[in-house]
């Protein structure tokens, strides 16, 4: 957990991938050896060698929870494996890969509010196109705080270890965490 903050109702969950190296370079790696790091990048339509590195943010952008995951792994199952320190009575908005009525009733238990996008032809718990547009609105400071980091990286991430390179990530998302901070403290 990186920021505590009870004040806010709206909160937004997802993942982006960071390449530890391309496809046409998987074979020639030295880190990352396990197949469970290769996946999949569906908003670049790719696979890659790397980690994902799933966020919980606020509707300000500040970080709550951080995880990295092997690539390959499914944001679902993530979502299922973090610990959710959000405020009961809040709202969780996700995009699609987060769909699962199993957690939404188990949240609802917790009296927090899952609102994961549904495909067009979902059959089940129906949502009207105002709900879908409004979940896709809530959802954009998530993908903003990623570009935000993703900024901060350097042209290649170059480490001799898996470690110095979970590092480098690491430090990139505490910085993001630093600017909002200082940025929140300013105003």
């Amino acid at each position: 957990m990186i920021f505590k903050n009870t004040s806010n109702d709206n909160f937004a969950v997802d993942s982006f991938p960071v390449f530890f190296c391309q496809k046409n370079r998987i074979d020639k790696r030295k880190l990352f050896l396990g197949k469970q790091y290769i996946g999949y990048a569906a908003s670049k339509k790719q696979y890659f060698c790397g980690i994902k590195v799933h966020m919980i943010v606020t509707n300000q952008g500040k970080p709550i929870e951080v995880l990295f995951n092997p690539g390959s792994e499914s944001d679902l199952k993530t979502l299922w494996k973090m610990e959710l320190n959000i405020p009961p009575g809040s709202t969780l908005y996700a995009d699609g890969a987060y769909n699962s009525f199993d957690l939404e009733d188990i949240l609802k238990g917790r009296e927090i509010t899952l609102l994961a996008k549904r495909g067009k032809r979902a059959k089940n718990r129906v949502r009207s196109c105002e709900e879908e547009r409004e979940i896709s609105s809530k959802r954009q400071i998530i993908e903003t705080a990623f570009s935000c980091i993703t900024d901060l990286f350097p042209r290649n991430l170059r480490a001799c270890t898996e470690y110095g390179f979970l590092l480098k990530v690491f430090s990139s998302v505490l910085a993001y965490s630093i600017s909002i901070l200082c940025t929140s403290l300013l105003v």
